[in-house]
């Protein structure tokens, strides 16, 4: 088992039936998620998907966001697999990859290791060099002045690392564009896969709640999505 954490929010929450569909699919319903958001969901989850209240989501406005992220990740083990629920999973993950990625991550072989990838967002990072590999799973390394450098896209996380990084009264555009350069002070890493075992749409963009982009899904996936009434905003 993985430890696997989703955050919402009351305004997005509709958006973990589409996601918990796809999850279920693509990385299986044998594993477990930890949802942390404020309201309870309205509409029933899987079995495998445990929501945990944070708190009154009237007390963290937008300018807040990193507050609730902080308080969530406090209830995680010390590296943990973090998505928000509009990262639709678009094919089925590797998750042999995945597990040899979480070991190396909880080695320290790479100190000052805050995050692992699991998707391509640091494969396509500016200056984005060759750093080995583990196994046949070839790795890459994010510059330390690359633009978010501190992206908040799919990957294994050291809990005590993104805890010094990230720091209240921030919303989620921040954290990644202030937490850059703290994190380069901070001389920490990051690293992604050639491979990227992970891979998945943004379903939400640009802080628009009411619109759904499943034009990356295939199209059986968005047939079933509209089907099961998954993309039901309301």
């Amino acid at each position: 088992m993985f430890p696997i954490m989703v955050l919402t929010s009351d305004k997005h929450m509709h958006a973990l039936r589409g996601f918990s569909y796809l999850f279920n699919k693509y990385w299986g319903d044998d594993q477990g998620v930890d949802v942390f958001g404020f309201s309870e969901p309205d509409f029933g989850l899987p079995r495998n998907f445990v929501f945990r209240s944070i708190g009154d989501f009237a007390d963290y406005p937008l300018e807040k966001w990193s507050d609730a992220c902080l308080k969530a990740v406090d209830m995680m083990p010390d590296h943990f697999i973090l998505f928000l629920e509009d990262y639709w999973l678009m094919r089925p993950v590797d998750k042999v990859m995945i597990d040899l990625l979480l070991q190396f991550a909880a080695s320290n072989a790479l100190p000052r290791l805050l995050k692992v990838d699991l998707c391509a967002d640091r494969l396509y990072a500016k200056d984005m060099q060759d750093f080995g590999n583990v196994g046949w799973i070839d790795l890459v390394i994010s510059h330390k002045d690359s633009p978010y450098h501190m992206s908040l896209m799919n990957g294994i996380w050291s809990k005590n690392l993104f805890k010094q990084v990230v720091v209240p009264g921030e919303n989620p555009w921040e954290v990644e564009l202030n937490g850059t350069p703290r994190a380069r002070e901070l001389q920490m890493n990051v690293i992604g896969t050639r491979q990227w075992p992970v891979r998945h749409t943004l379903a939400l963009r640009s802080g628009d709640h009411k619109t759904y982009h499943i034009q990356e899904l295939n199209p059986e996936d968005q047939h079933e999505l509209r089907k099961l009434k998954l993309l039901d905003l309301s």
